[in-house]
């Protein structure tokens, strides 16, 4: 563990990352954390065994900012154990979460915790945000303001690595799901259990982040992540107790799998306003 964080201030955001072979991005991702208008954060990077330089590139980040603390897993365990790792070492009230290969813009923190300062009611918060690849930018993707939790039926009604949320509400669900057919949905049913306890959140129609929306898209389609959806899915429709109706969305994720790549890319790049 690099560690050059300053214990006398408690920070308000805990901003947590975790991060695996992204060396060509990391270092922008996590300036953009340091460029934000707001100040009183600090950020818990975790690298998760990473086999490139991934984790000397975030200890010298750690370096330049006294605010930043960097863990390291001696073997790969997973996004969702990483993010509960850092989760349990956060002294914030309010955790924002961060992609290693993503870039959140100047005023996205200030303007999350002026939301959730505001409104009590509100246990997340997200934001529009610009999807980019090699070529650049080709859609913005916002989401409803007030989800509802029959809004779940149709997917993740916040984009989660734009979210923040409140420390105790992820507490009292105990963190991310380590339910092992759940990989790669853990995000979605995290907040599906904060739904279920009575929780809600809010999405900012104002684009505050850029996300990387790759090729690994259509390769991350595999039929094992497919039966992971109709799973967790199942699982969420049932805890949040919606008409039985809403059952035939499971098997939107098999019709996904069998799509031709050439259509998949149509439909999943599509302009959204």
């Amino acid at each position: 563990m690099c560690n050059n964080q300053d214990n006398r201030i408690t920070p308000t955001v805990t901003v947590v990352m975790g991060v695996y072979n992204n060396a060509s991005s990391l270092r922008r991702a996590v300036e953009s954390i340091m460029h934000q208008t707001y100040r009183e954060w600090e950020m818990i990077i975790c690298d998760d065994a990473s086999t490139d330089n991934s984790y000397e590139i975030a200890c010298q980040l750690a370096q330049e900012d006294s605010r930043i603390t960097v863990l390291r897993n001696e073997k790969n365990i997973g996004c969702n154990l990483v993010l509960n790792r850092c989760i349990e070492q956060a002294r914030g009230q309010y955790i924002a979460i961060m992609d290693s290969d993503d870039v959140s813009l100047a005023t996205r923190i200030e303007k999350e915790v002026d939301i959730l300062d505001k409104n009590p009611q509100y246990a997340i918060v997200g934001t529009a945000a610009t999807h980019f690849n090699k070529e650049g930018d080709f859609m913005t993707m916002r989401y409803k303001e007030r989800p509802r939790p029959s809004d779940f039926a149709f997917g993740i009604p916040h984009s989660h690595p734009t979210c923040m949320i409140r420390r105790k509400a992820l507490m009292e669900i105990e963190l991310y799901e380590q339910d092992k057919n759940m990989h790669r949905v853990e995000d979605y049913y995290m907040m599906v259990r904060l739904y279920a306890r009575g929780y809600r959140g809010y999405n900012i129609q104002e684009v505050l982040f850029r996300y990387r929306d790759d090729e690994n898209s259509f390769v991350n389609r595999k039929w094992k992540n497919r039966c992971n959806e109709i799973y967790t899915y199942y699982h969420a429709f049932r805890k949040l107790r919606l008409p039985f109706w809403y059952y035939a969305k499971l098997l939107r994720p098999v019709l996904v799998a069998m799509l031709p790549r050439p259509l998949y890319n149509f439909l999943h790049r599509r302009p959204w306003q």
